[in-house]
């Protein structure tokens, strides 16, 4: 697997600075990169929160390899120094399982140490090929949120749609349903949008945070639950007065959940 060639929305090379405090680090990131994507050009490097910000505010790249742990701060001081974020972000970690989960809620790319080639070139396509006038800020804002935060019950989501970026409270999702290759998200304000995100995609990410899921086709968040009507064909009555059905071999595992709540 090779990465992409071309920076979609401008068509020049690919800018890239890799920020990681460890040289090894840096060099086998360079030589993935000098490998697997030839018109991907690194014009930088750095070791530090400090020489970071001075070398992004000076080459104004592309794409930043940043590193998570650094030896003055982190990689999140690192960006609450600039002023504007321009560019892609794909973070490289070795452990810190909060700071990932926060990454994979904000919708973020992050590489495991050690680096695998594929996962890297993975995630270097998926930044090449990204929309140009992708949200990132609002990205940025739901993953400081969520860092910050993360031992407390609210957490932001980026949620997109074919016109627009979201960025929602996840207690405020009531549930999700399943059409063809997207999710229709319904909200606790009545509305609803769909977004092109698969159900499992959504239950992976949610499984942690009182949504289950209770049929092939529904995501629901346990919080709205009203009641369970068992006497009539298994339906989970949702406090929106939306009906939900729950399959036979997901019932018990509903009822136990809802006796936890």
């Amino acid at each position: 697997m090779t990465c992409f060639q071309v920076n979609i929305a401008t068509n020049h090379m690919l800018k890239v600075i890799i920020i990681d405090d460890e040289l090894n680090a840096r060099e086998i990131l360079k030589e993935l990169l000098a490998k697997n994507c030839t018109h991907a050009e690194l014009i930088g490097e750095a070791d530090s929160v400090e020489t970071g910000v001075q070398i992004i505010n000076q080459l104004m790249p592309d794409l930043v390899l940043l590193d998570i742990s650094l030896r003055d701060g982190t990689g999140f001081d690192l960006l609450r120094q600039l002023d504007n974020i321009r560019f892609k972000i794909i973070f490289v970690t070795a452990y810190d399982k909060y700071a990932l989960n926060a990454i994979k809620f904000s919708a973020l790319d992050y590489l495991l140490k050690p680096v695998d080639k594929d996962d890297f070139t993975q995630a270097m396509n998926r930044a090449v090929s990204a929309i140009e006038n992708e949200s990132l800020s609002l990205k940025l804002n739901a993953f400081f949120n969520n860092f910050k935060h993360m031992a407390t019950e609210a957490r932001k989501i980026v949620l997109h749609t074919t016109t627009s970026v979201y960025l929602m409270n996840v207690q405020d999702v009531v549930r999700l349903q399943a059409e063809n290759n997207q999710c229709k998200v319904y909200m606790n304000n009545g509305k609803s949008i769909f977004v092109s995100k698969s159900l499992k995609e959504f239950d992976d990410l949610l499984s942690d945070y009182n949504f289950a899921r209770v049929h092939k086709a529904h995501l629901v968040n346990l919080l709205y639950a009203e009641r369970f009507d068992k006497a009539n064909k298994n339906l989970l009555i949702m406090k929106d007065k939306s009906v939900v059905p729950v399959a036979i071999r997901r019932k018990e595992e509903l009822l136990e959940r809802i006796s936890r709540l």
